[in-house]
């Protein structure tokens, strides 16, 4: 089942430019997806749209079967979460309960009922012990983990990463990133993230490739991610590939399917 689909979408700022410029794709139910491209390629355009922050010029998009109208809005967002780049601009209570508290509070869940899912998402992420904590004393990476718990408690069927890392340092990117990997394998949601880290990439099970507002290739990425038209867009080759094509032209036999663990382990069974 597609739980999005994107038909023949353009949008422009007002330049004469299109941003987006007739894109078209689907999301399967449970997916993990990855839009990539260099900076400008129209990725965090797409997820504006796919919230509607933004309103198209031309196309339609289409949410569990429901389409993406002014009407529908908050059906869709019901449908949707979304963690974005800056994790200061996302942070709302005065402390992290509060925070993660504060779109339950909108959807006017009792009390008695907030307390236990505050404490079972706040968990999720590891953040069940700075509950009380104030933002301030919280790193970029936590802030993040908060606005992940925050968006969880609402219980959507589709979480956006819109380049959720980009602003973090190395620990914050690898525990956003970890974070990400477990919502995928332990839960039916489905993720799509924006990023431009091709590492990220590998772990994914589809990804699409913006390049100047459109789709330049898509599919799995053990085949896109190999191609070496991503040079060419400013984009690079995931290093678990480079390997595997430096080991296949010392006849060494590799599977397709590799993200840097299955490589590390295929590795180990050759020895």
């Amino acid at each position: 089942m597609n739980v999005i689909e994107v038909n023949n979408l353009s949008f422009s700022y007002g330049d004469n430019i299109n941003a987006i410029d007739n894109v078209s794709f689907k999301i399967k139910e449970g997916s993990y997806t990855t839009i990539i491209g260099h900076n400008g390629s129209g990725k965090s355009t797409i997820a504006k749209l796919l919230i509607g922050l933004l309103e198209p010029l031309k196309g339609n998009i289409m949410v569990e079967g429901v389409p993406l109208t002014l009407e529908n809005l908050s059906i869709i967002r019901g449908k949707i979460g979304i963690v974005f780049q800056n994790p200061d601009n996302q942070f709302i209570g005065s402390t992290v309960r509060d925070d993660i508290a504060f779109g339950l509070e909108n959807y006017m869940v009792p009390q008695k009922d907030m307390d236990a899912i505050i404490e079972r998402f706040s968990d999720k992420v590891n953040m069940r012990a700075f509950l009380n904590s104030e933002p301030s004393r919280l790193s970029g990476g936590q802030k993040q983990r908060v606005a992940i718990a925050g968006i969880l408690a609402m219980s959507p069927d589709i979480i956006i990463f819109d380049e959720a890392t980009s602003m973090l340092d190395p620990k914050g990117k690898e525990d956003i990133k970890n974070v990400i990997m477990q919502l995928h394998k332990e839960s039916k949601m489905t993720i799509i993230s924006i990023t431009h880290d091709v590492e990220e990439v590998v772990e994914s099970d589809n990804v699409i490739v913006l390049n100047q507002g459109k789709i330049v290739m898509e599919g799995k990425p053990s085949k896109v991610m190999v191609n070496k038209k991503l040079l060419s867009i400013g984009l690079d080759i995931p290093f678990s590939y480079k390997v595997v094509e430096e080991l296949r032209k010392q006849k060494v036999k590799i599977s397709d399917e590799v993200t840097m663990e299955g490589l590390v382990n295929q590795l180990a069974n050759l020895i």
